[in-house]
């Protein structure tokens, strides 16, 4: 523990001294003549802001706290930021739990920039096709006039014309003509081959990065920008087929204890333990998604709040009966219980106010007792 210590001093000392090495740069630039493009004293204040809200929130300088810095400060990720301002009003400080749950949360969120890159390079190949098809048929149409114009120039030569014009000669004009118009043909036939098979590895690109940007690593589920997009729809059905939609937070109980006492690779096995539990009994109805850290989230379609605290309970009580082991140690973890909060899904009523009075009953359950399921009334 005394070394782990000793390395994080000598790394913040590192991270003081490269700030104040830079501040101390920047301070002398003031002084001396401008050498230094501004694209680079643009870069060496942002490298200063980083170093700095490293050591204001007690971050060790290492590439996934860094990659959290530079994003939080010069990034465009605006659910990254709220995430990390949430924290730091909750906390006054950042962990490097609190570090990878930011970034597994909005990872997704991340990815959608490259998803969008993919699709502007399939539409802009795409596009590159169909100017290929266009050129080849308009060449093929050139083909067919100059042919046409030959054969009827041909024709209306006098018969002692015709007699002085060799018949080899008229063939080598057509064979010329057709010549061509062949080998343009190959050249487009060639291009849109290499396109078409550039556009097939591009839309299995697309599709594989598309379903790793809406899913979560740890549990397999959907994630929480999966789950706006699944919620979405799902409120215009409800309100298309006039059902009933309810929306349930989930949130293990004591998560941070098993955590603390039994290591976070037990946590996560927990985790994917609950995934798995809730996963099993969802239907075609229902939406399960990895909301953040230990909470859960499921949109049940055609289902009142009534209904759906039923099913959850279910759910509740079958995982509460698990006495669990740390398979690392074989000690015990003992039970797993989960808190919920359910909420109808009101006509007229913002998403995220359904939300939000969903996370109210989820945020009742805990403070009352725990283990339970509570719906949402209002008030």
């Amino acid at each position: 523990m005394a070394e782990l210590q000793a390395a994080r001093g000598n790394l913040r000392d590192r991270m003081k001294l490269a700030a104040s090495i830079l501040a101390g740069q920047a301070k002398a630039d003031e002084e001396a003549p401008k050498r230094e493009t501004v694209f680079e004293n643009i870069k060496k204040q942002q490298y200063l802001k980083v170093y700095s809200f490293l050591e204001q929130v007690q971050l060790d300088p290492v590439p996934d706290n860094y990659k959290l810095a530079w994003e939080y400060l010069n990034g465009g990720n605006n659910a990254l930021r709220g995430a990390v301002d949430r924290k730091l009003d909750t906390n006054g400080r950042l962990s490097s739990e609190m570090v990878a749950e930011i970034l597994d949360e909005c990872e997704g969120q991340m990815k959608v920039q490259d998803l969008n890159a993919l699709v502007a390079e399939s539409e802009a190949l795409l596009a590159g096709g169909f100017k290929t098809l266009s050129k080849s048929g308009k060449e093929s149409m050139a083909y067919a006039e100059a042919l046409q114009t030959r054969l009827d120039w041909m024709r209306e030569l006098d018969p002692a014309e015709q007699a002085d014009m060799p018949i080899e000669a008229q063939f080598k004009a057509l064979l010329k003509i057709t010549t061509q118009m062949m080998q343009s043909t190959k050249k487009a036939s060639e291009s849109l081959d290499e396109s078409t098979k550039k556009l097939s590895q591009m839309r299995s690109r697309l599709d594989e990065a598309n379903e790793k940007a809406q899913r979560d690593q740890l549990t397999g589920l959907p994630n929480r920008w999966a789950f706006e997009q699944q919620f979405s729809a799902a409120t215009i059905r409800a309100k298309e087929r006039f059902e009933p939609l309810s929306v349930a937070f989930i949130d293990i109980d004591h998560f941070k204890q098993v955590n603390d006492t039994h290591g976070h690779e037990a946590g996560d096995r927990v985790l994917q333990l609950v995934a798995k539990t809730l996963d099993g009994f969802t239907r075609g109805n229902c939406h399960l998604a990895r909301h953040g850290g230990e909470e859960f989230v499921i949109v049940l379609e055609n289902t009142t709040t009534a209904e759906a605290k039923k099913q959850i309970d279910a759910v509740r009580e079958d995982l509460a009966e698990r006495s669990l082991v740390n398979k690392e140690n074989g000690e015990p973890i003992g039970r797993i219980t989960f808190s919920a909060g359910v909420a109808p899904f009101i006509p007229g009523e913002a998403n995220r106010q359904v939300l939000r009075n969903a996370d109210a009953a989820l945020y009742e359950a805990k403070n009352t007792g725990r283990n339970q399921v509570l719906i949402f009334h209002g008030g």
